[in-house]
Formats: structure tokens, sequence, C-alpha cells
């Protein structure tokens, strides 16, 4: 959006705030704002009607083992590696003092201890659609989880797709939801030879038949789509005073997989001065 030599870029800080907003803008309801919502229960966060959509909105504002209390958690984790042989203390200050990458074993636990993060989000928005669903009488409603990267650079944008994809394989074959659609809009990346930063708008279907193809209906796939085209061209530019440089729509798996791989993330300190 803006022009990679200047370092600005609008930054939204409150940015459940800003997606309700623009549920709102696109003629969706927060379900809070309801007269009908029961407050007793942990329901979703959004309405939307023509077609019937529950959704719910997760966000991650910092990077995984950021807090005190997964800090301790990866406490624990190096001290298991060291005693079990799985790293030296060389690989240990290699790694946290020159990043240099961890023993494969270790690498594997930390990406599974990390993905519990997303799994968790994953899990409450699940409960909370099948909530909203029952509280409105609206059962047969499609279930959307937006799942909003704010802050998190622990994982790409493929490996944090990679986690998602693996969760819904395992652990979400039966849910109340029928996207989880993955996006960033502070955080952005970069590719070589561009001089734009980028936002992406990924979503994953999570319903397939005996054959492994995916089940979506004609009306949801529009509906997606077309949320997300408007966020970019038509909101986030009413918001900013800037107008989208570019949005390039990819249905290909292999195609946006590869086109992935050409961007990494800026850090907010860097891309915000912050």
């Amino acid at each position: 959006m803006s022009n990679n030599k200047e370092l600005e870029r609008p930054y939204f800080p409150e940015i459940e705030k800003l997606f309700s907003e623009y549920v709102e803008y696109y003629g969706g309801t927060v379900i809070d704002k309801l007269a009908e919502n029961k407050v007793d229960r942990k329901n979703a966060d959004y309405l939307f009607e023509n077609p019937q959509i529950i959704a719910e909105l997760k966000t991650f504002e910092k990077d995984i083992f950021s807090g005190q209390e997964e800090f301790t958690r990866l406490e624990k984790l190096y001290k298991k590696w060291l005693e079990e042989g799985m790293m030296t203390e060389k690989d240990f200050r290699d790694y946290a003092f020159r990043r240099k990458p961890l023993p494969k074993k270790c690498n594997e636990d930390l990406i599974e201890r990390a993905s519990r993060t997303i799994e968790r989000a994953i899990h409450k928005a699940d409960k909370q659609i099948e909530e909203s669903k029952k509280t409105f009488n609206k059962e047969k409603a499609n279930g959307i989880v937006f799942l909003i990267n704010d802050g998190n650079y622990f994982f790409s944008t493929e490996g944090f797709l990679a986690v998602i994809a693996n969760l819904i394989g395992r652990k979400f074959k039966e849910s109340s939801f029928d996207v989880i659609i993955y996006l960033t809009i502070n955080q952005a990346t970069r590719k070589e030879n561009s001089e734009l930063d980028y936002n992406v708008w990924i979503p994953i279907y999570t319903k397939v038949d005996k054959a492994g193809e995916t089940i979506v209906s004609d009306e949801l796939y529009v509906f997606v789509n077309d949320f997300g085209e408007k966020l970019q061209t038509e909101f986030l530019p009413l918001k900013t005073g800037q107008e989208l440089k570019e949005l390039t729509q990819i249905e290909s798996l292999e195609e946006s997989a590869e086109e992935l791989k050409k961007h990494k993330f800026i850090p907010k300190d860097i891309i915000y001065k912050k």
C-alpha cells in the first residue's frame, strides 16, 4: 500500500474495533449490540444475513513465547533439551544470541508448543460460533473464523497456514465453522523487486468429501471473496486516504504457495518506526 522507501504506513492500534467497523460497513451486525444477545454465554462476534453467517474474530497481537507465562514454558523446553541431550549448551547460546537454527527435533518441539496457541484460539472460536447458532436459532448458518495476525512473527505466513491446515485435519473435521480466514492488516510483508508492502487474505475451507474435494456453497464462496476484496479496495482506502496499488487474486494452491515464499514479514518497529 505504501512506498517502500518512505516507510510510512497507516497503523490501526485497535484492530478488533476496526474490523467490527468494517463488518457494519459491509452490512453485518456486531452481536454484542443486539438486544437479543445473551450475556450469560460466550457468543461469537458477528452475524450476517444473505447468506446467513455466524463469525468469530481472533487476533494474534504478540509473538508466541513473548509473555512471561510463555517464556517460563520456553525455559522448561530448553531444560528438557539439555537434560535429554537434544542440544548442547553451545547450541543453546548459538540459538539465543546468534539466532542460529535449533537442532531439528528441538525445532519440532518448539513448533508443536507454539501451535497450541493457535489451536486454543480456534477451539474457543468453534465453541462460540456453535453457541451463537443456538442463541439465534441459526443452526444451518455457515461459520467463519477470522484469524488476524497482528504481531506474531514466530511463524511465517506459510508456517501459520500449515499449522491451521494441520489442526483442521486433526482436530476440527467436525466443527461449527466452514472456513478459517487468515489475514493481516497492520502486519505487512515485502518481496524482492517490489516497492510495495502487502497484506494477505487467505481462506482455508474446512469441509471435504470422501474424495478429499473441498465442499463449499457458491453463496459462501462468493461472500468470502467479496468480503475480502471490499476490505482492501473500499474500506481501508476510505479509512486511510490511500488507494490500493495492487490486488492479486490467486486460485491455485500451488501458485499461492510459490507466491507466499517470496514474502517476508516486516517487524512493526521497522515499518512503523515504533
